[in-house]
């Protein structure tokens, strides 16, 4: 369907136009200038700003090379440390448990029964001993794993073998025990 406007040009509604303000060439010019300048300005700060950070990262690179043999040092002297503190660990466990053989046989020998001899007393490790021995009767032989076991430094002992022998026309027990020992 086509349109026609019949009215004469007068009476017909006019369209809305948008005009803008006239504007002079100087303001335009000037509006143009002020933002080239702000972009030139604020790229002028940034380029100052890098160099103050270029600056700063040379002058901290510059401290880090006079403060590495510092540091090697520090390296050095915490390892040799850290490797002393092991030697000293050591050397406490061991003055810890000097005597504690020596209490552990007196123990021993303190907890033997009459007509009981030990043949063998030996480590198999730190917390495990086997003990051999001859006694005259199997009573001995329980007499000795009681005594034993009463003691505050044996935790567990077992008889392992117990066998009749002969020493010299006399009959005798020999008797193998295993203890568990624990360090005081």
């Amino acid at each position: 369907m086509i349109k026609i406007n019949l009215l004469p040009p007068e009476e017909r509604a006019k369209k809305k136009e948008f005009k803008l303000p006239e504007m002079s060439t100087m303001y335009l010019v000037a509006g143009v200038v002020i933002f080239f300048g702000v972009i030139v300005t604020s790229g002028i700060v940034q380029q100052h700003k890098i160099r103050t950070l270029k600056n700063k990262i040379e002058v901290a690179k510059e401290e880090s090379r006079k403060l590495a043999p510092q540091l090697a040092k520090i390296k050095k002297i915490s390892k040799e440390r850290e490797e002393v503190n092991k030697r000293l660990e050591l050397i406490a466990s061991l003055d810890r448990y000097r005597y504690f053989r020596v209490k552990l046989l007196n123990d021993i020998g303190i907890k033997i029964p009459r007509n009981c001899w030990l043949t063998g007393v030996t480590e198999i490790s730190p917390n495990n001993l086997n003990i051999e021995g001859i006694a005259f009767s199997n009573y001995t032989v329980a007499d000795m794993i009681t005594n034993l076991e009463k003691s505050p430094l044996f935790t567990r002992v077992d008889l392992n073998i117990a066998q009749r022998g002969k020493i010299k026309d006399r009959n005798v027990m020999k008797f193998k025990l295993s203890a568990n020992v624990m360090p005081q």
